[in-house]
């Protein structure tokens, strides 16, 4: 009887590891000459399709090089104009350990790398390979389409592909020379490729949430560009609104809600006391909301004010800023006040020591005369943040309040996004100070 069983068992793993050879071959035979890892090579196609993966290893929480090979290999072709546009597909698994937004970081490495904004849809429906391709069929109407990932991770969606009837190419993206994870990621790619026979066999549904339709044909202008600069003091993450129609305001009551699609972009300004729920008089030092001007709690870092109003626009003043929040009250504008850091384009004298560390922000004039949000990637010395600043041309820089719960900021690439994209995303109850610009 033993022996029996024994003969059972085998006969069953071989069979299995039969049925999982013959998955892995036909899922790699169908997808043979379909697939390019030359640019120069690789077909047109209007949309490339970018599969999606955390930036982070979830296995070991390193540094995942998948993720920057694909980004490295989406942002080739794009510049190549092998691809007009580029969908980014992953998940927002930020509440998961090792957890990323995968579309936003996917985003914000393209731009890095020279793609243009306006040129990249976000899609949240890609959990799953077989989300993202046939929501490039059902909602974004593409027929069409070149895949971007890894060589073993493209045969199985050129498979899929083919199933849901998109005419699809693949571009390899390179594989990353670390044998273990090689193993981990093709060991797993069999297994998957096993369940997409499965799939198919059962008439899996795709399961696509998100149905707002991408016009490929046009670019929508964005009302804000985001940057990423490199400086030898540090890097630099650049948000600078396009202000035409567009008003500043500052909200004391309470926190902007991300349900208010008016908003393009928001952020803490002031400093703000520890007092719940009492508006003006937790904000640190005179300020303007609403075209009224109110006082708040004495700060001697208050060196420098801000100012917005319809008649004169943005202004920087340092030291006696008295008389413009007058000035921006009777024009029904906005105004508060801060740490001075740039003026005139140099370093002025902070309170603050040089060598703190932080990740800082500041609201900026730039060096081309427009408004622009600078914050440092990662915690950075107070005085290396200004030189990094000093370093793009920024003419004035007034800090703006951060800390765990201050640094609340969102903001929105168009008008058009209902869920805009965040910076930092959780408010504190009593901070009650934000900067608001929004559609007129």
């Amino acid at each position: 009887m033993k022996k029996k069983f024994l003969l059972i068992i085998s006969g069953v793993i071989l069979l299995l590891i039969g049925a999982m050879a013959v998955c892995d071959y036909i899922v790699g035979k169908e997808a043979s000459g379909k697939i390019y890892d030359k640019v120069e090579d690789t077909p047109y196609r209007k949309v490339g399709l970018i599969l999606g993966t955390s930036p982070v290893s979830t296995w070991n929480g390193r540094r995942n090089l998948y993720f920057d090979k694909r980004i490295k290999a989406g942002a080739e072709l794009y510049k190549a104009g092998k691809v007009d546009w580029l969908v980014v597909s992953g998940g927002d698994y930020r509440n998961s350990e090792n957890g990323y937004d995968e579309p936003i970081a996917m985003r914000d490495s393209l731009i890095k790398q020279g793609v243009d904004s306006a040129r990249i849809v976000l899609d949240y429906d890609g959990t799953r390979t077989l989300n993202s391709i046939a929501k490039m069929r059902d909602v974004y109407n593409q027929d069409s389409i070149l895949i971007i990932s890894q060589k073993y991770h493209n045969e199985r969606a050129l498979y899929q592909a083919k199933h849901l009837g998109v005419d699809a190419i693949g571009y390899s993206a390179a594989t990353p020379g670390r044998r273990t994870s090689w193993w981990r990621n093709r060991g797993r790619e069999v297994l998957a490729r096993v369940k997409l026979f499965i799939d198919i066999a059962k008439g899996l549904h795709p399961d696509i949430k998100e149905s707002a339709v991408c016009d490929f044909t046009k670019v929508i202008p964005d009302v804000l560009s985001v940057s990423h600069i490199e400086t030898e003091y540090g890097d630099l993450l650049c948000l600078k609104p396009d202000m035409t129609d567009m008003k500043m305001d500052m909200l004391c009551d309470s926190i902007p809600s991300p349900e208010n699609d008016s908003i393009i972009l928001t952020f803490a300004g002031a400093f703000t006391g520890e007092i719940t729920g009492e508006g003006h008089i937790n904000i640190a030092g005179d300020h303007v909301a609403g075209g009224k001007r109110f006082k708040g709690y004495s700060c001697k870092r208050n060196t420098g004010a801000f100012t917005w109003s319809p008649a004169s626009g943005p202004r920087f003043y340092y030291q006696n800023y008295s008389p413009a929040l007058d000035k921006a009250a009777e024009e029904g504008g906005m105004g508060f006040t801060q740490e001075m850091m740039i003026h005139e384009g140099k370093a002025v004298k902070t309170t603050r020591p040089l060598g703190n560390e932080n990740v800082f922000r500041a609201l900026c004039l730039d060096s081309d005369g427009k408004l622009a949000l600078y914050e440092s990637q990662g915690t950075v010395k107070f005085g290396n943040f200004i030189d990094a600043l000093l370093s793009q041309g920024v003419k004035e820089a007034l800090y703006t309040d951060m800390g765990p719960g201050w640094n609340y900021c969102f903001y929105r690439l168009q008008k058009t996004h209902a869920s805009p994209q965040y910076l930092h995303s959780t408010p504190l109850p009593f901070a009650s100070n934000f900067i608001t610009i929004t559609t007129r």
